[in-house]
């Protein structure tokens, strides 16, 4: 019994003394690194061991050392940079800036903590923050860097960490991001390098953070919704170009994206329901007409397609979607009733009327956009013997 309460008691004390050990490890990186040519592998495999150990995971002077050996890498650099004669790295000084994020954020949450007796004692916080306020702004230079060189990973992790700079300068007590011109335009630019770069996912993770402090919501929103459109997510689009079209009424990309969506479901009724609500904010708005005809159309409701396309040309004679689409209608309605083993002689007789009444407006659309229409305006020649036209037509094509 002995025995055991004194291995007991012997284990007890190598663990207090492996605690301390740890503490001592991060005091001595502290003094490495004030010293003329801090020898930087010794500090981190120091610091490594701090950061692994129970005693000192979750001391606030760990990740404050941490932090600091990256702004000393930073400010080493940036002198060699300024200073004639010396031979900087650009490149590897934005990188050290960015780096000492990753410490700093994990000391600040320390730091906030409230003690058993719910108060805050803030050690290394303030230090912290006053390297911020200029290191902050070498990390948003940072991000610009990356972004010019379209290196798109880096451009984000820089503008990211300094939108972290940005929180953590915050007084103690508020852990949100301040409504300011450098948090709006920080959280743009972190968007649009993930969505130039297709980091899709990334673009949907700094959306869930930063979309409510965004500049160009609009522009924000569209990127987002297109960001899981890239993955196939249907699912997590909608609530996105909800609110954009909410925002955004004007903008035809969210009630078109959605509309598309309910097409390809077979929810015809839904997208036509989507358009009228927003045809209540603008009602003669030709781009929300079309995409109403549209949908009629994809029903081959023929009738209420039809409607639609003569009512946006009545606003807009050179409307081309509206052009062409009533042309398509008309060609369909006659293609459907000669497609029928039963029709009649007077099927045929609307039918070629029809196709009369498609010329028109396929001829209005081809003056618009040959290449897209000349097929489709050749088969109504032909259909109609005009065969000089059509020839006319096939010639032009070779040219």
């Amino acid at each position: 019994m002995r025995k055991y309460i004194a291995y007991i008691a012997t284990l007890c004390l190598l663990i207090s003394y492996n605690g301390v050990a740890q503490r001592n490890n991060v005091r001595a990186a502290d003094r490495l690194l004030q010293s003329d040519n801090p020898n930087y592998s010794e500090i981190r495999r120091l610091l490594k061991e701090a950061t692994n150990h129970e005693e000192t995971k979750s001391d606030p002077y760990t990740y404050y050392m941490v932090g600091l050996v990256d702004h000393n890498l930073y400010r080493s650099e940036f002198r060699k940079l300024v200073t004639p004669g010396l031979s900087g790295d650009t490149a590897r000084m934005f990188r050290s800036v960015v780096a000492e994020i990753d410490g700093w954020v994990v000391a600040d949450s320390l730091e906030r903590r409230t003690d058993k007796d719910g108060r805050i004692n803030i050690k290394y916080l303030r230090k912290i923050q006053d390297y911020l306020k200029e290191d902050g702004e070498r990390m948003y230079s940072a991000g610009l860097f990356w972004l010019d060189r379209k290196d798109y990973k880096e451009a984000v992790r820089s503008f990211t960490a300094a939108l972290t700079a940005q929180r953590i300068c915050q007084p103690v007590g508020i852990n949100k991001l301040p409504a300011d011109s450098t948090t709006a335009n920080l959280a743009y630019y972190a968007l649009i390098s993930a969505y130039t770069g297709k980091l899709y996912p990334e673009v949907i993770n700094l959306s869930n953070s930063y979309l409510d402090r965004t500049a160009n919501q609009n522009e924000a929103y569209q990127l987002i919704a297109r960001s899981y459109l890239a993955l196939g997510d249907t699912t997590g689009a909608v609530p996105i170009l909800e609110r954009g079209a909410k925002l955004f009424p004007e903008t035809t990309f969210f009630f078109g994206t959605m509309i598309s969506i309910y097409q390809a479901q077979g929810k015809y009724d839904q997208a036509v329901a989507l358009i009228d609500k927003a045809l209540e904010v603008a009602p003669t708005n030709p781009n929300l007409l079309v995409l109403r005809g549209n949908v009629y159309f994809l029903a081959k409701d023929w009738m209420h397609a039809t409607e639609i396309y003569k009512k946006v040309l009545q606003h807009d004679p050179n409307n081309y979607d509206a052009l062409f689409n009533l042309g398509q209608v008309y060609y369909n309605n006659a293609v459907s009733l000669l497609a029928n083993p039963l029709a009649t002689k007077l099927d045929e007789h609307k039918a070629k009327e029809y196709f009369r009444q498609s010329l028109p407006h396929l001829e209005a659309a081809y003056k618009l956009s040959p290449d897209q229409v000349r097929e489709l305006l050749g088969n109504v020649y032909y259909r109609l013997g005009l065969e000089k036209r059509y020839e006319e037509l096939h010639n032009e094509a070779k040219k």
